[in-house]
């Protein structure tokens, strides 16, 4: 059944991994059958995660721009690695979701049937890099909100916030062709408003978050009332 180089179906696929699972090694099942060692476990994985859908063929382009997002962002948080998205989400492979990561990452939008270039290289100065870093922070690292409120780009953001927590407000000084000077530090009024910035950002974060648990809270005891008052009427 084995055809090296050539699609398999749904159904060729089920027989490799009920070899698997049976317990032919997935090298045995190359040596017979001449397929892949490493396509058969990422099927059996595949499966073991998804079921049949995990074992359907997706085209790159018919992968919807919210699911880039949410892949991208997962890489580059840390909390996988690509084969682990792969296996996850049953991308064919890890190239794919490098391009994502890349195109993300150089400020390009990921949209479902093509990339469109967002604003990129908008020039700011070192007080606004500052105040958008902190913004960031303030938020829990919510780059994408930052990228709206501010209009910068992904790859932008990103790499102001990874100076500055390496370096501080300095390491945002854009020092390309030329050497530093005095007048690369900031004011003592300037730092004052970017602490009263953070502090206003923290703040109107913080108010959402507790907006947000008062409004469940409140569902909470409504749901419960409405629970109580159920069993009250059967009785």
């Amino acid at each position: 059944m084995g055809r090296k180089g050539s699609r398999y179906t749904i159904k060729e696929k089920l027989f490799y991994i009920g070899l698997v699972t049976q317990g032919m090694a997935p090298n045995a099942v190359q040596r017979k059958y001449g397929v892949e060692h490493s396509q058969v476990s990422r099927w059996v994985k595949r499966y073991g995660l998804q079921g049949i859908d995990g074992l359907r063929h997706r085209l790159m382009g018919k992968y919807p721009s919210e699911l880039k997002l949410k892949i991208a962002m997962q890489f580059l948080e840390g909390h996988s690695s690509y084969p682990r998205l792969c296996d996850k989400y049953n991308i064919p492979n890890v190239s794919t979701i490098y391009q994502w990561v890349h195109q993300y990452t150089s400020g390009k939008q990921l949209t479902t049937r093509s990339v469109k270039q967002v604003k990129d290289g908008q020039k700011t100065t070192q007080m606004e890099r500052v105040e958008i870093v902190q913004w960031i922070i303030a938020n829990d690292m919510d780059y994408s909100r930052a990228m709206n409120k501010y209009n910068v780009s992904y790859g932008q953001v990103y790499s102001w916030t990874r100076k500055f927590k390496q370096g501080g407000p300095e390491a945002l000084v854009d020092r390309r062709g030329k050497g530093k000077t005095v007048h690369d530090q900031l004011t003592d009024n300037e730092k004052r408003d970017l602490e009263v910035k953070r502090l206003k950002a923290r703040i109107e974060h913080l108010s959402t978050e507790n907006a947000v648990l008062k409004k469940l809270q409140e569902l909470e005891r409504l749901d419960a009332t409405h629970h109580t008052s159920t069993k009250q009427s059967k009785l």
